[in-house]
C-alpha cells in the first residue's frame, strides 16, 4: 500500500474536487453519485434505510424519539439516483431529509423547520481546526459538518485545517477510508486538533474470475492476481516476463532476450502432460493471447491456479487460466490523459568467454597432442610466444560480431472518463527494440479503445476492439548462425583479410554473414472486436449477450543474397514467402442472477459458448537467378524452381456451463460448477466431456468467538476444493485419415509416369479427453489488522488419460496415432507471506516473500517408456518427473594407468584424464543398456519470489527476486567441449586434467572424443539461481510544482532488469535453456521512464 507522495497527490485531488462541488452545490457539497437496484413490498421504512446503507457508503441519522420509521412502504427501483428513492420513500410521511457528504440526516417536517429557525437565532461562535492521521499526516478535503445542523459545514484545506462558524456542541469529521470522529466542543476553547483512524474494513477488494467477479474474502478457490503498478514499471515488452516471481505456483521462465521474443514459458503448478502445459489465457471475457498486449493496457490480471476455480472454462483449463482485464473508463470520471514511457539499454546477461589467440595456441597444441602424441603441432614456440606479447593478433569474435548494448523504447498514450450513463477509454502504445546484430530488431504498434452505455435503466451496450501489428527482422543467416560461427572461429584467424575484405579461414566469417547474407522478416497482425448487449431483466436478473472475432495474419518472408569473400561463394539466391491466416469466432449468452434474502446471498450464473477456428496458409518459395537489388519479390528469381505448398484446417467447440454461489451469514461459503464441452477435435462419439468442481469456505474471523475475544486476527478462512478439467491439445486433423501425395516417387503407367499416394496418419477413433483431477486445501489470514498475513494452499491434481504419440507395434508405413496413454500427477503447496508497515508520516514499507513446491511424477506410461523420438537425453520413466535427463553417471577420470587398465570402459579407447562411468549393474563393462539411469531434471521443484517496496515521503522503491531451485541444466556440444565440431575453447577450459593437474574441472583436452562427449552426469549443472530481477527507483513530482503546469501527475524513474545473478552455472544463464549456447540469451536492461497524467 501506498502511504505518503501517491496518496498525498490523491488528497489534492479529492481536496480541488470537493472545493468544485462546494461551489456548484452549496446544498448538498459531498453528495455522491450512484444507482440503486431495489424492489421491496410492504416493507418498513427502516428497512429500506438499512438497504440503502449496504448498498452504498451513506449512513442515517435521525432523532428516535422524534421520528418513527416503522410506516410500511413498497418501492421498485432499478439505477436510480439515491434522491429519487428518497422522495419515493417519504413521500406523504411527514418527514424529510438532507444529504451532506455521505450523511443522511432524517427529521420531521416541522421538526427541520424549528431547528433552521433556532439555528438562525442562535449564537454563532467559530471554531477551527486542523484534520491528521495517526501518524501526523495532514487530511485534506474531509468533511467537518456541525452535528444536528447538516447544512453547516465546511471541508480541510491543502494543510489539513478547516474554519467554521457554529451554534451548536459537537462537529462530526468524515472522510473516505476513515473511521467518522465525532468532536464535542468546549466552552472557551477554539482551536482543535483532530486524530482520524483508518477504516481498513472500508472498501472488499474485487477479484476477476470466470465470467464475472467475486470479492477476494468469498473467494473459494485459489485465486491470485496482480496488480497493474506492478506491470507498468517494467522494462519489458510482454506481460508473461512480468510474472515471473510474482504469484506462487506460477514459474515464468524467459528464455530469450532477443527483440521480439521477450516472452515467458509459464507453467502453473507443474507439468500436467508431456505435450502440452500452456495455460488458457482470456482477455476481456474471451480466449486471447497474452504478449500481443502492451502491459500499460492491462487493469487486472488474475490467475486461476485450482479446478475450483478454473473448471468454468472446461476442457481449455487444465493448465490453469490467466484472466486480463483491461482499462475501462470510469462513471462520472472527467476526462484524463496519460503517458507512459520508458527508454532502456539491453546487454547479454552472459556474455561467453573464450580463448585468446595465446590460450587458443596452447590449448589446441595439447589437443592435437592428446589425440596423436606423435602428430605435427599446429603452432611452433615461437608462433605461440608471438600470440602471447601481442606481435601476433587476437582475435575477439563475440566482440566483433555483437554490440554491447542495443536500444530500446517503449510509449503508450490513452484517454479515459465517463458520463453518467457512458464510459470511454483509448490508447496506442509503440515498442522498438534494437538487437545486438544491425540486422535484428522489433516493431510493435498497438491500438485499443472500449466504449460503454447505459441506453437506459434496463439496457447496457458496448464493444472493445484492439490491434496489434508487429514486425520482427533478422538477417538471413540469423543470430543463431551467428552465433554459431562465434563458437567456431578462432582467435587467431582476422575478421579482414589484408586487402580489407572479409576473410575466409575455412570457416563462416560470423561478421560476413550477417552483413551480407539477406534478411528475413516476420510481420504477424491481429485484430480483436468484441460487443455485447445486457438486459436487466430484474433488479436479481440479467442477460447478456456477447459476440467477438479475432483475427491473426502473420506473413513471413525472406531472400538470401548471393555474396562471395575469399574462397567462399553463398550459392544460389533463394526466397520464401508464407501466408498464415487464423480467424476465431466466440459467442456467449449469458444469465447472471444475484439475490441477497436476510442472511443468505446466492449469486448464479449459467452460459452458453461457441468457438470456431479456422486456419489457412500457404507457402512459395524459389531458389536461383534473381539480383542483389531486387529482394522483396520472388518473380526475381527462378521460376522453374519454383514450390508452393498450402493446407489449413477447421475446429470447433461447444459449450453449457454455470456456477452456483452461496454465503451464510458471510461466513460460510460455498460453489459449485459444472461444464460440459464438446470439441471436433475428437471423434464423434467421444466429442462431450463434463467438467465439475465444487469448493467451500469457512471465514473463522467472522465467527463471534473471534470476532469478540480475538482482535489481534483480522482474517481466517478455511477453504477446500475438488474439481476436474479437461485437456484437448490435439492437432484438428489427428482424427481425420490423411493421404498426400509424394513429391518425388512416381509410378510407370504405360509411356508416363504418375504422381503417387499414399495413407500418412492412422486415425485412432477412440480417442478422448484427457482430464486433470484436483484436490486442495487453503488458509488464509491476516493478523493486526491485516500488518501481517499469509495464504496457504496445498494441492494434488492427476492427469489420466493422457493424449500422447505413441508408438505402435509393427510396421504400418504411416504415423503413430495419438493415443490417451498415461498418467501424471503434480502435488505441491504454494505459500505466500505478507507484511506491510507504516512507520511514521514519511516512511512505509511493504514486503510480500512467495514460496512455491510441486513434486512431478510420471505414473503411468502405457508400458512405453523410454526416450522420445529424436533426442535421447530426455527420458520418460514411470516414477520419475517429466523432463528427466538420462545418461550414464561420471566417476571422476581415469587418473593412473592400474585404473585406465582394469576399470570397466565404454568404448575401450579411454586415455588418461578421460571421463570414468559407474558399473550400475556389475557386469564389468560400461553399456548403453545396463549403465544409464536418470541422472537429474529440467524444471524446478522451488520456485520464489521476494518483493520489497519502500516509501519515503515523494520517493518509493522496489526490489523483486526470483528463484529457482532444484534444477538441472545439461549444456554440451559448443557450450561444454572444448573444440567439438570445429568450435574454440571457452576460458573455462583452461582448468583441464592434465597429468600434472588431475583435480580439474574438464577432462583432458582433445578435438572430438566421443568417449568423453556423451551424455552423463559429468556434463549435468546445477542450474538453480537466484537473480534480481527488478529495482526501481522513482519520484513522484510535488503538486505545487505539477499545478503551475497543468499536469495531474508525473513520476520520473529510473529501473534494471536481470541485474544481478546468483548461480553455479559457467557461461550459461539459467533460464536460457539452450544446450549448444547459440541462442540469443537473455538481457539485462537500465531504463529511465516517465509517466504523466492530466
Amino acid at each position: 500500500m501506498r502511504w505518503f507522495s501517491p496518496q498525498r497527490m490523491k488528497k489534492h485531488l479529492a481536496f480541488a474536487l470537493a472545493v468544485s462541488l462546494v461551489a456548484m452545490v452549496p446544498v448538498s457539497a459531498f453528495a455522491q453519485v450512484l444507482k440503486i437496484s431495489m424492489t421491496k413490498t410492504n416493507v418498513s421504512i427502516e428497512n429500506v434505510l438499512r438497504e440503502l446503507e449496504k448498498q452504498s457508503d451513506y449512513t442515517f441519522f435521525y432523532n428516535d424519539n422524534q421520528v418513527k420509521l416503522n410506516k410500511k412502504v413498497s418501492i421498485n427501483v432499478s439505477d436510480a439516483p439515491i434522491e429519487t428513492v428518497l422522495n419515493e420513500v417519504f413521500k406523504n410521511s411527514g418527514y424529510t431529509y438532507k444529504i451532506v457528504d455521505n450523511q443522511i440526516v432524517v427529521s420531521t417536517a416541522a421538526a427541520a423547520a424549528k431547528e433552521v429557525q433556532a439555528t438562525q437565532q442562535q449564537k454563532q461562535r467559530k471554531i477551527s481546526g486542523v484534520v491528521k492521521d495517526a501518524m501526523g499526516e495532514a487530511i485534506i478535503g474531509a468533511s467537518v459538518i456541525e452535528k444536528g445542523n447538516p447544512t453547516n459545514g465546511t471541508i480541510t484545506d491543502i494543510n489539513g485545517k478547516f474554519s467554521l462558524n457554529v451554534g451548536g456542541n459537537e462537529l462530526q469529521i468524515t472522510y473516505i477510508g476513515y473511521m467518522p470522529e465525532t468532536v464535542s466542543l468546549k466552552t472557551g476553547v477554539a482551536s482543535y486538533n483532530i486524530i482520524m483512524k483508518e477504516d481498513t474494513k472500508t472498501l472488499d477488494e474485487v477479484v476477476v474470475v470466470g465470467y464475472g467477479v467475486q470479492k477476494k474474502a468469498n473467494l473459494t478457490g485459489s485465486v491470485a492476481s496482480i496488480s497493474a503498478e506492478a506491470l507498468e514499471s517494467r522494462s519489458v515488452a510482454s506481460v508473461s516476463a512480468a510474472l515471473a516471481g510474482q504469484i506462487p505456483g506460477v514459474t515464468s521462465i524467459q528464455t530469450s532476450g532477443a527483440p521480439g521474443s521477450q516472452t515467458g514459458s509459464i507453467t502453473i503448478r507443474g507439468k500436467n502432460s508431456i505435450n502440452a502445459a500452456s495455460p488458457l489465457v482470456i482477455v476481456d471475457g474471451v480466449p486471447g493471447t497474452m504478449d500481443t498486449i502492451d502491459p500499460s493496457d492491462i487493469e487486472t490480471l488474475t490467475v486461476l491456479k485450482d479446478a475450483a476455480s478454473s473448471a468454468i472454462y472446461g476442457v481449455q483449463a487444465a493448465n490453469g487460466v490467466i484472466v486480463i482485464t483491461t482499462k475501462q473508463g470510469k462513471k462520472g470520471e472527467k476526462t484524463h490523459i496519460n503517458y507512459s514511457g520508458i527508454v532502456s539499454w539491453a546487454s547479454p546477461v552472459v556474455k561467453r568467454q573464450y580463448v585468446n589467440a595465446y590460450e587458443h595456441a596452447i590449448l589446441y597444441n595439447e589437443a592435437v597432442h592428446n589425440e596423436n602424441p606423435n602428430a605435427v603441432l599446429p603452432f611452433t614456440d615461437e608462433d605461440i610466444e608471438n600470440y602471447r606479447n601481442g606481435t601476433y593478433p587476437s582475435t575477439n569474435w563475440y566482440d566483433e560480431a555483437f554490440k554491447k548494448s542495443a536500444f530500446e523504447q517503449m510509449h503508450n498514450l490513452s484517454i479515459s472518463g465517463g458520463s453518467e450513463k457512458t464510459t470511454y477509454n483509448a490508447s496506442i502504445g509503440y515498442t522498438n527494440q534494437g538487437g545486438l546484430t544491425d540486422e535484428i530488431s522489433y516493431k510493435r504498434y498497438n491500438a485499443r479503445m472500449s466504449l460503454n452505455s447505459d441506453i437506459n435503466k434496463y439496457i447496457s451496450v458496448g464493444v472493445n476492439a484492439s490491434g496489434y501489428r508487429g514486425i520482427k527482422e533478422d538477417g538471413w543467416m540469423g543470430y543463431v548462425t551467428v552465433a554459431q560461427g562465434v563458437s567456431r572461429s578462432y582467435p587467431t584467424d582476422p575478421v579482414y583479410a589484408e586487402d580489407g575484405s572479409f576473410n575466409y579461414s575455412g570457416k563462416d566469417n560470423p561478421v560476413a554473414i550477417q552483413d551480407q547474407s539477406g534478411f528475413t522478416r516476420s510481420t504477424a497482425q491481429q485484430l480483436n472486436a468484441t460487443a455485447y448487449a445486457q438486459i436487466n431483466i430484474l433488479p436479481e436478473l440479467s442477460v447478456k449477450g456477447v459476440f467477438s472475432l479475432r483475427h491473426d495474419y502473420t506473413n513471413q518472408e525472406g531472400f538470401k543474397k548471393h555474396f562471395t569473400y575469399g574462397n567462399f561463394d553463398s550459392g544460389l539466391r533463394e526466397g520464401y514467402d508464407e501466408y498464415y491466416n487464423h480467424n476465431r469466432y466466440t459467442s456467449q449468452v449469458l444469465a447472471n442472477y444475484n439475490k441477497t434474502f436476510g442472511k443468505h446471498s446466492i449469486a448464479v450464473l449459467g452460459g452458453f459458448e461457441s468457438f470456431e477456428h479456422i486456419y489457412k496458409f500457404t507457402k512459395a518459395s524459389r531458389k536461383g537467378g534473381g539480383n542483389n537489388e531486387l529482394t522483396e519479390s520472388l518473380n526475381t528469381l527462378d521460376a522453374s524452381s519454383q514450390k508452393n505448398e498450402d493446407g489449413g484446417y477447421e475446429m470447433s467447440r461447444l459449450s453449457y456451463f454455470g456456477r452456483v454461489q452461496y454465503d451464510f451469514m458471510n461466513k460460510y461459503l460455498f460453489e459449485a460448477n459444472l461444464r460440459a464441452d464438446a470439441s471436433s477435435r475428437f471423434p464423434k462419439d467421444n466429442r462431450w466431456g463434463v467438467f465439475p468442481a465444487i469448493s467451500a469456505g469457512w471465514r473463522i474471523s467472522e465467527e463471534t468467538f473471534i470476532k469478540d475475544n480475538v482482535s489481534w486476527i483480522s482474517n481466517l478462512k478455511l477453504r477446500l476444493g475438488w474439481g476436474r478439467t479437461g485437456n484437448e491439445e490435439l492437432d484438428p486433423d489427428d482424427i481425420y485419415p490423411s493421404i498426400p501425395t509424394y513429391a518425388y516417387e512416381k509410378y510407370m503407367f504405360g509411356n508416363s509416369l504418375y504422381s503417387t499416394a499414399y495413407e500418412s496418419r492412422y486415425v485412432n477413433n477412440y480417442l478422448q479427453w484427457a482430464t486433470v483431477t484436483n484436490y486442495e486445501l487453503g488458509l488464509e489470514a491476516g493478523f493486526l489488522n491485516n500488518m501481517f498475513g499469509f495464504e496457504l494452499s496445498v494441492y494434488k491434481k492427476k492427469t489420466n488419460d493422457m493424449l500422447l504419440y505413441m508408438p505402435i507395434q509393427g510396421v504400418i508405413g504411416m504415423s503413430a496415432p495419438a493415443q490417451n496413454a498415461g498418467s501424471v500427477e503434480n502435488t505441491g503447496f504454494d505459500l505466500n507471506l505478507l507484511h506491510n508497515n507504516r512507520i511514521n508520516k514519511d516512511w512505509s514499507y511493504a514486503v510480500n516473500l512467495n514460496i512455491a513446491y510441486v513434486k512431478n511424477e510420471i505414473i503411468d506410461m502405457n508400458g512405453t517408456e523410454g526416450a522420445n523420438s529424436k533426442n535421447d537425453k530426455f527420458w520418460y520413466i514411470e516414477g520419475n518427473p517429466i523432463g528427466s535427463y538420462y545418461g550414464y553417471v561420471a566417476n571422476g577420470y581415469f587418473n593412473t594407468d592400474d585404473e585406465l587398465a582394469n576399470y570397466p570402459k565404454r568404448t575401450g579407447k579411454e586415455q588418461l584424464g578421460d571421463i570414468k562411468y559407474l558399473d550400475l549393474n556389475g557386469d564389468g563393462k560400461i553399456t548403453a543398456d545396463g549403465d544409464r539411469q536418470i541422472i537429474g531434471k529440467n524444471f524446478p521443484s522451488w520456485t520464489t519470489g521476494l518483493n520489497l517496496t519502500l516509501y519515503y515521503k515523494d520517493f518509493d522503491f522496489s526490489a523483486m527476486f526470483q528463484g529457482a531451485f532444484d534444477v538441472d541444466g545439461y549444456y554440451m556440444s559448443e557450450a561444454a567441449y572444448a573444440f567439438y565440431n570445429g568450435a574454440n575453447a571457452l576460458k573455462r577450459h583452461l582448468d583441464r586434467w592434465t597429468p600434472e593437474h588431475h583435480n580439474a574441472s574438464y577432462p583432458r583436452i582433445t578435438k572430438d572424443s566421443q568417449t568423453n562427449f556423451t551424455t552423463s552426469s559429468f556434463w549435468l549443472q546445477n542450474a538453480s539461481y537466484v537473480r534480481l530481477k527488478t529495482i526501481s527507483l522513482g519520484y513522484n513530482l510535488p503538486n505545487s510544482f505539477l499545478s503551475k503546469l497543468g499536469v495531474q501527475k508525473a513520476k520520473l524513474y529510473v529501473a534494471g532488469e536481470n541485474l544481478l545473478t546468483f548461480s553455479d552455472l559457467e557461461g550459461i544463464d539459467p533460464e536460457e535453456g539452450d544446450e549448444r549456447g547459440w541462442s540469443y540469451g537473455n538481457v539485462k536492461k537500465v531504463s529511465i521512464g516517465l509517466k504523466v497524467s492530466f
